[in-house]
């Protein structure tokens, strides 16, 4: 971020350093700063992060009176007493004399009189783990000293908030080395401590604990070690006997006196100064930098590609990123994109794999590589990982707090849908070799081996079993199915977190009944959706059912000759309520063999107050109480044919399925948001967040220079249809070409689309 000053944004490393230890707030008290400690505790309880401690040290005062303050204090629930040091002196009780529970946390002075910003514990932090290099001490603005003055003139009318506020708008967030430390206020790393522990006492011996701030710094950078002031971080001292003495102390420093006259914090101060003259004493806040997470998906659309788009319009709280593998059958990640949200209008960047991965790759280097890029450069903080087809297991093994969003059950299973003549329950080498060789379902992968499957099956559950990694599920039947199959999931926890939903139509009217029982199957009619049950569940129920299939696509084409069949292929979603109107049905058929990890189609049924007869596996049984909200047959066409025949003998046993369905409500997208974000909560402050600027997000002159991008989930077949009449409009309105020239061109045009459109729609016979 840079600033009006014109200083350069700092240098960061490639992985962000997240503070490791706790810290305590320590408030040295001694009787002559009794009077000041109301409002600095206050102050502290109001902006100090909830997982600090904050201990007040008493300095040669009697106990009962500090008790007495803290209890008239709102903040005393917070706060912590010690036990009497015995020393007068508050570096000492800082360094010697706090309690041995806090040995091992990171230290931060705060002494009365002392006024903080919002969350200045959590940003001091931040600044002391920010850099490679060895921080060992942080100090705020302040002026109190002219070392670490901010103002030109103190001036206390001006809320130190809005103050606040505006330093973060114009500070380029940078650490500033000084010779010396701030004595009213410093943050200190325990590491450092325990380096400086051999030589601490001897140095306070011959230079009394008094004048710490001055010794420290150098016996610290004795060890390797160094003393900074942060310039986004000012507080406000009240104490006036402090600012005195800072003065006496700062003067005696020949580094201090050398760096004041030509000060780096010079062009910040200025700028600073020149809007409070300007009377904008709450100048412009700083763009506002959310948490930003990466989403892991494949392109083939579908649920999948629906409930990440959903997941970021609706999120208000974090930002996102989607990085996506594209490629072809036998080679499905040959290109990473990476797209600012779900939005697939132009990618940020785009990568060409030099080794294509085939399936999902057990380690990629390059793969890695592009991953570390991206975290380092955008500031990603969580990864939700809803499909590694395409991708490597590398994406699990970033140290950042990550997701694997089970919407299928692969990289486990090469079919994606644990089905082989039955829902698989074991996946030895034998039934897997067997598996490629025989399963209609596991068509995706045929250039990959079983016993390679197995390889990326034991790294993926090496790597799963991670403290960073989470699973999360939209049914609880798909966190059995996993823990069966990969018994080494066994004692990983679960959180089941069921989708939401956008889509709120108005219930259709309930419908007459007819002489046949009308009954839509919605959506895809592909092998493991239940389409070879269809065909045989079909001629037992002709006689009485009249069939609408609904979005069936290209595999609803058998179906085309049999009477009392309609079709319809395909539809534009909102278009959905009005077609099903138009055909009232009364009963939706769900045929899945395969185990569904939720079913959108299942909810708009439902939505539209239709109720259901669905096959008793996966999330179907999850959600479905028959008799109560629908119907469960085993995925048998004679259970099923005899199901609806006894539906359309007796109409009324769907009266309690549409009674619940006029209260059913859906779960709101949002509520599934805030789910996810309690799975991977993220403190106020982190240096992601903190150091970075959300101009990153916008296309960079890295993004690939084309004309022409291409949704990569499209079907080729639109693709082809919404380029010919982009080639024909651009015909037309050419004025270089001729009438004859612009005839010829567009005869070639529609004749070479028709003949792509054939080629492509040809279907494979079975």
């Amino acid at each position: 971020m840079s600033s009006a000053s014109g200083a350069s944004q700092p240098v960061l490393p490639d992985r962000w350093p997240r503070p490791t230890n706790r810290r305590v707030v320590c408030l040295p008290v001694g009787a002559e700063t009794l009077e000041l400690l109301a409002g600095t505790l206050s102050t502290l309880a109001r902006n100090t992060s909830p997982d600090a401690r904050i201990v007040v040290l008493p300095l040669a005062i009697e106990r009962a009176r500090l008790e007495q303050a803290l209890r008239e204090s709102p903040a005393a629930a917070r706060v912590s007493l010690a036990e009497a040091v015995g020393h007068t002196d508050h570096w000492w009780a800082v360094l010697r004399g706090l309690p041995p529970a806090y040995r091992d946390d990171d230290l931060l002075l705060a002494q009365p009189g002392l006024e903080v910003p919002p969350g200045w514990d959590a940003r001091l932090a931040l600044a002391a783990y920010a850099q490679e290099s060895r921080i060992a001490a942080v100090s705020p603005l302040c002026d109190s000293a002219p070392l670490f003055a901010l103002l030109e003139r103190r001036d206390d009318r001006i809320p130190l908030d809005a103050l606040d506020r505006g330093l973060l708008a114009l500070s380029p967030r940078r650490n500033i080395e000084m010779p010396a430390l701030l004595g009213g206020c410093c943050y200190l790393r325990r590491a450092a401590l325990r380096d400086i522990e051999t030589g601490l006492d001897a140095a306070a011996r011959d230079r009394g604990w008094d004048q710490a701030p001055v010794w420290l710094a150098p016996l610290l950078r004795e060890h390797g070690w160094h003393t900074v002031c942060c310039d986004h971080v000012y507080v406000r001292d009240q104490d006036a006997g402090r600012r005195q003495r800072e003065l006496h102390r700062l003067e005696l420093v020949e580094e201090a006196r050398q760096i004041n006259q030509a000060h780096p914090l010079t062009g910040l101060r200025f700028t600073v100064n020149e809007a409070l003259r300007r009377g904008l004493a709450d100048p412009a806040p700083a763009p506002e930098r959310r948490p930003l997470q990466l989403h892991i998906v494949n392109s083939w659309g579908g649920g999948l590609d629906r409930w990440v788009r959903q997941y970021c319009e609706h999120d208000r709280e974090r930002d996102h990123l989607v990085l996506r593998s594209i490629g072809n059958w036998g080679a499905f990640g040959q290109r990473i994109a990476l797209y600012r949200s779900a939005v697939m209008d132009r990618p940020l960047r785009y990568w060409e794999l030099g080794y294509p991965i085939r399936a999902t790759a057990v380690a990629h280097l390059q793969y890695r590589a592009i991953l570390d890029e991206i975290i380092a450069g955008y500031g990603v903080e969580v990864i939700l990982i809803s499909s590694l087809i395409g991708h490597a297991l590398d994406a699990l093994a970033t140290g950042l707090p990550t997701v694997v969003v089970a919407h299928d059950y692969y990289p486990f299973c090469p079919a994606v849908v644990i089905y082989f003549g039955e829902v698989c329950a074991r996946c030895d080498l034998p039934r897997l070799t067997r598996c490629f060789a025989e399963n209609e379902h596991n068509r995706f992968f045929r250039n990959v081996a079983a016993d390679e499957w197995l390889a990326l099956r034991r790294r993926f559950a090496e790597l799963v079993l991670a403290d960073s990694v989470r699973f999360a599920a939209p049914s609880a039947s798909v966190a059995r199915h996993w823990r069966t199959l990969l018994p080494a999931l066994a004692a990983k926890p679960f959180a089941i977190i069921p989708h939401g939903l956008d889509y709120a139509p108005e219930r259709l009217p309930l419908p007459s009944p007819g002489d046949k029982l009308r009954v839509v199957v919605l959506g895809s009619l592909a092998p493991q959706k239940g389409r070879a049950l269809l065909e045989q569940v079909w001629p037992r129920v002709a006689d009485c059912v009249a069939l609408y299939l609904v979005g069936g696509g290209e595999e609803g084409e058998r179906f085309r000759s049999q009477p009392g069949v309609t079709l319809i292929p395909s539809y534009p979603h909102e278009e959905l309520a009005g077609i099903l109107a138009g055909i009232a049905p009364e009963v939706g058929l769900l045929l899945s063999i395969c185990p569904e990890t939720f079913s959108y189609a299942l909810s708009e049924l439902w939505l539209l107050g239709i109720p259901v007869v669905a096959t008793n596996v996966g999330s179907f049984a999850d959600r479905i109480q028959d008799g109560v909200n629908g119907f469960l047959c085993s995925p048998d066409a004679a259970a099923i044919a005899e199901k609806l025949r006894w539906i359309t003998a007796n109409r009324t046993v769907l009266d309690p399925p549409r009674a619940w369905l006029t209260g059913f409500q859906h779960r709101r997208i949002d509520e599934m948001v805030a789910d996810y974000h309690a799975l991977t909560p993220l403190p106020a402050f982190t240096a992601p967040r903190y150091f970075t600027t959300p101009a990153l997000l916008a296309p960079t002159e890295e993004a690939p220079a084309r004309t022409l991008y291409v949704d990569a989930q499209a079907p080729f077949t639109r693709v082809l249809a919404e380029f010919g009449d982009y080639a024909r409009q651009k015909l037309i309105a050419s004025p270089r070409l001729h009438p004859w020239q612009k005839r010829g061109l567009a005869a070639l045009l529609a004749g070479g689309l028709r003949m792509m459109r054939a080629v492509a729609t040809l279907r494979r016979k079975d």
